[in-house]
C-alpha cells in the first residue's frame, strides 16, 4: 500500500511516495492556458515578464535554463578548438634566417629578416622584434604580422623601429 506523501514538482497534484512527478505530468499532456494579465503601467521589468508567461502553464527549471546555457556554452568552446586544430594544422614551425640590422639616424633601426614556415600548408608568422642594448635589456618591442608563407616557402621581412632611445647592439627576434 502506498501513502499519499508528496506532490508532484510541475503541478503540486499529490503523488505516491519515490515519485515527483505524477501521471498527467509525467506524459506532458497539454495545461490549460487561460490566457495573460494586463500589467499595470508602472510594472517592473521582472513583473512583466511574469505577466507575459501564460498563468496555467507550467514553466521550466533554473536548473533546465542553466543547463541549456551551460551545454551551449560548452559546445560553442568545443567547436571553436576543433576549428582551430583543423585549420592551424601543419602550419609552422616558424625559422628565421638572414637577420640584419641597418641604423638609420638617431633614433631609429631597420631589421631585416627571413622567415621560412616549415610546415606543408600555408599560414602567417608574428614575429617580435625586439631591440636590446650590450647587456641584452631590451630597449623596444615590436610585434610584425608577416604576409602569407606557402609551406615549405620563405618570405622577406622589412621593419623600421622608430624612437628609440639609443641605439641598439643587437636584435632578438621570435617567431610563432
Amino acid at each position: 500500500m502506498s501513502t499519499v506523501a508528496e506532490r508532484c514538482a510541475r503541478c503540486g497534484r499529490p503523488v505516491e511516495e519515490g515519485q515527483h512527478l505524477c501521471a498527467r505530468c509525467r506524459e506532458e499532456e497539454p495545461v490549460r492556458v487561460v490566457g495573460t494579465v494586463s500589467a499595470p503601467p508602472s510594472a517592473s521589468e521582472l513583473e512583466e515578464r511574469r505577466r507575459r508567461w501564460p498563468p496555467g502553464m507550467v514553466r521550466p527549471s533554473p536548473v533546465q535554463y542553466h543547463a541549456t546555457v551551460m551545454v551551449t556554452v560548452a559546445a560553442v568552446l568545443i567547436g571553436l578548438a576543433l576549428f582551430a586544430f583543423f585549420n592551424h594544422r601543419s602550419v609552422g614551425p616558424f625559422r628565421v634566417t638572414g637577420l640584419h640590422m641597418q641604423v638609420v639616424g638617431r633614433t631609429s633601426v631597420l631589421a631585416t629578416l627571413r622567415v621560412a614556415n616549415e610546415g606543408s600548408r600555408e599560414g602567417r608568422s608574428t614575429c617580435r622584434i625586439t631591440a636590446e642594448d650590450p647587456q641584452n635589456t631590451p630597449i623596444r618591442s615590436e610585434s610584425v604580422l608577416t604576409r602569407p608563407i606557402r609551406g615549405g616557402g620563405t618570405v622577406s621581412v622589412h621593419h623600421m623601429l622608430t624612437q628609440l632611445p639609443l641605439v641598439p647592439d643587437h636584435l632578438q627576434i621570435a617567431c610563432t
